[in-house]
């Protein structure tokens, strides 16, 4: 015979003409009870273990992943700067220089992950010199960059100066010099990329021609992080 994990009871049904009130309640009728379902606390415990598995496996890789991308987003952020820099020089037949900010409205500083101006370096309105590269007087503004993403630090090294890159009229780098951007985030040098910008004007990734792990800068020699 089938056991019934679960029962209560019901008092019989009665009426004047069969059981009094008093036969009915002395006379209860079981009724069997469907078991509730659920997870036991071993089946709990398994499925805990399973995703803490998981995360240990899954969670560094995708940490890894989440971090290339930031840094590869920054790189193109600042690749196209340089080339909307060199093309607005090109066109206007005018200095354009770029320069790191912290306030959004002056050139100010060498940290470029702060943020970034783009403007015409022509000393419109006086206040400064063309290709002097700081916005002052009257100097079209073009266009303002977001700071980089949390621990991205974004350097420039070689050029004449860390506070701006300015672009003369023909799209060259003024004075002929050429120099390096470099991207880093908390890895280090070993995770670290970096564009290098001809004299020409054009800007180039810059890669690892000797094998050691770390891309090299414009005088071919390893890019360094803060």
């Amino acid at each position: 015979m089938k056991k019934c994990p679960y029962s209560y009871a019901l008092p019989l049904a009665f009426s004047g003409s069969q059981l009094s009130r008093a036969e009915a309640l002395a006379r209860p009728t079981f009724v069997c009870a469907k078991g509730q379902s659920g997870f036991t606390l071993i089946e709990l415990m398994m499925v805990l273990v399973l995703i803490a598995v998981l995360l240990g496996v899954g969670g560094p890789s995708f940490q890894s992943s989440l971090q290339r991308n930031r840094l590869q987003s920054a790189v193109n952020t600042v690749a196209t700067a340089l080339s909307f820099a060199r093309a607005e020089a090109v066109i206007r037949s005018q200095p354009v220089s770029i320069c790191p900010t912290i306030d959004t409205s002056s050139c100010s500083g060498s940290n470029w992950e702060t943020g970034w101006l783009i403007f015409v370096d022509n000393n419109e309105g006086g206040g400064g010199a063309a290709s002097d590269g700081t916005l002052n007087g009257g100097e079209e503004l073009l266009r303002i960059g977001e700071p980089a993403p949390q621990g991205v630090t974004v350097r420039t090294v070689n050029f004449p100066s860390t506070a701006a890159i300015v672009f003369t009229d023909s799209g060259r780098v003024l004075q002929n010099i050429s120099g390096t951007v470099t991207v880093c985030d908390e890895r280090g040098v070993n995770e670290a990329r970096a564009l290098v910008v001809e004299v020409s004007g054009q800007a180039r990734r810059a890669v690892d021609t000797d094998g050691n792990g770390v891309v090299e800068d414009d005088t071919v020699t390893a890019v360094t992080c803060p």
